[in-house]
């Protein structure tokens, strides 16, 4: 969180506000800000808002602590899961498993301009400046927890409730402590 803070206090965005309020592509569009960390889809928006800006828009991963190494970032997705009461489950398994195999995971990430399921298939993505970008930071990445109660997590977002807390004034132990609590207590519902 430290790292974070120092990498926020860099820009003048705000720090009681996340990227959907006002949207992050429709600012950058209007030529409120240089830059935003965002999937390389993005980009893609702000195009859309603002054609002029076809070709001027770069990317790059999320800085590290020291130049050789890029930031961790959050890697994943949709959890893709084959109900046990399914009456299908070896169709189920099929299509997960083909899904998630070297063969789609390369066309999905060219297709919808995103990093494969496996760092040994960035290549897949190398013609794609900015699905490029995102396979560097992704090889640093962490995935949520496997457990049910993620999803409960994910719905109370405490984790942007401490990151906002700390970045306006917030003592960084305290906020970690009653955060560590909201996520142990999300955990525990199981839903």
């Amino acid at each position: 969180m430290e790292f974070y803070e120092k990498l926020q206090a860099l820009g003048k965005g705000p720090r009681d506000s996340d990227e959907a309020n006002p949207t992050q592509a429709d600012v950058m569009a209007k030529g409120k800000v240089a830059q935003v960390v965002s999937t390389p889809g993005g980009a893609n928006v702000v195009i859309q808002n603002n054609p002029a800006l076809k070709g001027k828009l770069g990317f790059f991963p999320i800085p590290g602590k020291s130049a050789d190494k890029p930031g961790a970032v959050f890697t994943g997705g949709s959890d893709l899961v084959i109900p046990t009461a399914s009456t299908k489950q070896d169709t189920a398994y099929t299509f997960v498993h083909e899904l998630t195999g070297d063969t789609w995971q390369k066309k999905l990430a060219v297709a919808m301009s995103y990093v494969p399921n496996k760092t040994t298939l960035a290549s897949a993505v190398a013609a794609d400046p900015g699905a490029a970008a995102m396979a560097v930071g992704a090889a640093q990445g962490h995935a949520t927890p496997n457990t049910p109660g993620w999803a409960a997590v994910e719905a109370k977002n405490p984790i942007k409730d401490y990151m906002t807390a700390v970045l306006t004034g917030g003592d960084i132990q305290k906020k970690a402590t009653t955060a560590s609590e909201a996520i142990t207590a999300a955990m525990n519902s199981g839903s």
